[in-house]
């Protein structure tokens, strides 16, 4: 079993000003802290922290950043690598990014303003990030699926980047269809997947996945809203 580098971090408290952060965000209990690689060619980013609530989680440096996410609120965009290792952008509600962990999400301008980004930080590499950035994807999905689902029933349309849905069809800005017609719902080689059971269907184009804010909870609205889909995975898993 792989030695945790940063086993002895894991148990760190929040510092006094990330402590009141959370708790005025309602944040919860602290479950963990990720930190980057403690060596020498890493000390730009050694002390920084990623403390992880029950309700979400807060980041800090030494040089002042402090900034909370709530599960509730935050979307996140996820970018895995060839090499298999992965970075985040979580979003707040007022539109600002922090990329964090292994390399940068590829993002032009016109694609950051497409997503409504107003700022964007370049944070920490902090350490394992396809487990806490998997994590947190889940918890999203968690905290966010039955209201979306709930909003989708009361007749909203619901965006997640390039998709649009409601409770009767999804769309692209090319293609749409209704819900019955979809029956694969997947990620594979970087990219999301809704195909249709017609040989020219109208389900919307496949994306890469770091254009799709809340990749997790979105697949899991689309499985709950199709009827007829009998094949579907989750991200990074290839089918």
């Amino acid at each position: 079993m792989a030695t945790d580098e940063i086993a002895h971090i894991r148990r760190e408290q929040p510092s006094p000003a990330a402590a009141r952060l959370a708790a005025r965000q309602g944040l919860g209990d602290r479950t963990d802290t990720i930190a980057t690689s403690q060596g020498f060619r890493n000390r730009k980013w050694r002390d920084w922290r990623m403390f992880l609530f029950t309700g979400g989680l807060v980041v800090t440096s030494p040089e002042g950043y402090l900034a909370a996410y709530d599960w509730r609120t935050v979307r996140v965009l996820q970018f895995r690598r060839q090499d298999g290792l992965s970075c985040q952008a979580l979003i707040d509600p007022q539109s600002n990014a922090l990329d964090i962990g292994f390399g940068r999400i590829p993002l032009f301008q016109s694609a950051k303003a497409a997503l409504g980004v107003s700022s964007w930080t370049n944070g920490a590499p902090f350490l394992y990030p396809n487990s806490w950035g998997d994590g947190i994807q889940d918890a999203v999905t968690r905290a966010q699926l039955p209201s979306t689902l709930e909003r989708i029933e009361v007749g909203e349309t619901v965006a997640f980047g390039p998709y649009s849905l409601n409770k009767d069809r999804v769309w692209d800005k090319e293609y749409g269809c209704s819900w019955s017609e979809i029956v694969e719902i997947f990620c594979r080689d970087g990219s999301f997947y809704l195909n249709g059971t017609q040989r020219r269907s109208q389900a919307p184009r496949s994306e890469v996945i770091e254009r799709i804010p809340n990749l997790h909870l979105l697949m899991n609205a689309c499985i709950e809203l199709s009827p007829n889909v009998n094949t579907f995975g989750r991200l990074g898993r290839r089918q």
